[in-house]
């Protein structure tokens, strides 16, 4: 792992994993985790969408604070890179960013392809991130062990 990480690095990480986990706060005040696919970097953002009648639309709109984490979880375990780190959701308008979404992941193809103007269609970068990326065996009490990568935080 590379001792400074830049947007591209999360983004690529992103991208090998698949799928992340996006923490929010519900409207019912108690903490939703759920699955989430990172979609583009554009803009020097990192974009992803939604459907405006799911909750975590709603909750993004009232509260627009998250936490993202994920991994993928490889042949050497102890070695698996993870990332997490806190943003904010900022919702945009953008049909350019919709298109691009839609051209890249066949799930959204499927759902949207027929539909890129739709209004449900909602598409939001992260602002403010910061967070780090490790690997499962850093864990406290090992730092000093030269094989493992170290944590590396970064902001954007």
């Amino acid at each position: 792992m590379n001792e400074e990480i830049t947007l591209r690095d999360v983004a690529d990480y992103l991208d090998r994993i698949g799928i992340q986990f996006m923490a929010t706060i519900g409207l019912d005040g108690k903490p939703k985790v759920r699955p989430m696919q990172y979609m583009i970097l554009e803009d020097d953002k990192l974009w992803f969408c939604t459907n405006a009648k799911k909750e975590v639309y709603a909750e993004l709109q009232a509260n627009p604070a998250l936490e993202l984490c994920g991994c993928k979880l490889e042949k050497d375990e102890i070695q698996t890179p993870w990332i997490r780190f806190s943003a904010e959701a900022v919702f945009e308008e953008r049909q350019d960013i919709r298109d691009a979404i839609i051209e890249k992941s066949a799930i959204v193809h499927e759902l949207y392809k027929d539909m890129r103007t739709n209004p449900v269609f909602k598409v939001f970068y992260l602002k403010h991130i910061d967070g780090w990326m490790t690997n499962l065996g850093n864990v406290k009490g090992l730092e000093k062990k030269a094989d493992f990568a170290k944590p590396i935080h970064f902001q954007f």
